[in-house]
């Protein structure tokens, strides 16, 4: 095993699986606890449009939506989240220590934040979500989730050098990441397959991130139906301005720029001949079964410049 992976990487999925079991098995995260607030739930493989979709909820009058907080998929980080949202941790972990369970926490918290910003409903952004839907979905009956999809292969090369930052000891610092794309492909396949798995649930909604930004507003329409919330015109400033949100976005210093359409199919030019083969040895066939692509012909596609 450690030959196979690398001793580095056998420790990291290590400490993830103990990490797993700990939320699985730990009380505080399991309680029968449950919330009823009519929340709104975003996740997604990372890199596939959630934080452009936080942005644009997060303008509605009536949603409030911070920084991601991966609350409701991973152990609680005071530490990481103070930083995101600028916020005392030892107000967090004050916080977490009063409350009796995670679902009560994360009520708490989300609660405070919408009153903070005047607004009647909170909603949630981490991609990571999509892996605890059943547990979420159960913990907050009134949830509504979206699901938001991308093409798995601009989404590998995203991946490739992403973060450019991470927190350590409460501190922002380069995370010099260069990730072979089949490792992008193998979480795409994961995250999304975990989300698809769902999408008849009356409570989850899929968007598609192509369709997000060239279709905007009518792709906006569809989420408001869905959330039922009426259409509000603001939602739609964050294709074409930079977000007035004070809120730090570490992980994503570019996504409260205004939208670029070169983001779609960059794998035509960021991906080498082997590089797309060895995608589609890992997640070619869900990429063809969601509509990506018609067969394997792909992978010889002319590389643009």
């Amino acid at each position: 095993m450690v030959r196979l992976l690398g001793a580095a990487r056998t420790m990291r999925l290590a400490r993830q699986h103990m990490r797993e079991i700990f939320i699985d098995a730990g009380p505080w995260y399991t309680s029968d606890d449950q919330c009823n607030d009519p929340c709104i739930i975003i996740g997604g493989c990372g890199r596939s449009g959630t934080t452009l979709l936080r942005e644009m909820l997060n303008r509605h009058p009536a949603i409030a939506c911070g920084p991601e907080t991966a609350f409701l998929c991973d152990r609680i980080n005071p530490r990481r989240v103070a930083a995101e949202w600028a916020l005392d941790p030892k107000l967090i972990e004050a916080m977490a220590n009063r409350s009796p369970s995670l679902v009560r926490f994360a009520e708490a918290f989300f609660r405070e934040h919408a009153k903070r910003e005047c607004k009647p409903r909170w909603a949630d952004k981490t991609p990571r979500n999509v892996r605890a839907l059943p547990r979420i979905l159960s913990s907050f009956p009134y949830a509504q989730f979206i699901h938001v999809v991308r093409d798995g292969r601009d989404v590998a090369c995203s991946l490739r050098n992403h973060p450019k930052e991470t927190v350590r000891h409460g501190k922002a610092i380069a995370a010099n990441m260069n990730r072979p794309i089949w490792r992008g492909a193998t979480r795409w396949f994961k995250d999304t397959s975990a989300g698809l798995a769902f999408k008849d649930h009356p409570r989850c909604m899929e968007v598609r991130y192509e369709r997000l930004i060239t279709a905007p507003e009518a792709t906006l329409r569809e989420v408001c139906m869905f959330i039922e919330e009426p259409f509000d015109e603001r939602m739609l400033e964050a294709v074409t301005s930079k977000s007035a949100d004070s809120l730090r976005l570490l992980n994503n210093r570019d996504a409260n720029q205004p939208i670029k359409h070169t983001s779609m199919n960059r794998w035509r030019r960021d991906m080498s001949r082997d590089e797309r083969l060895a995608f589609h040895r890992v997640a070619g066939e869900l990429l063809i079964a969601m509509g990506y692509a018609t067969d394997a012909r792909w992978i010889d596609d002319e590389v643009s410049s």
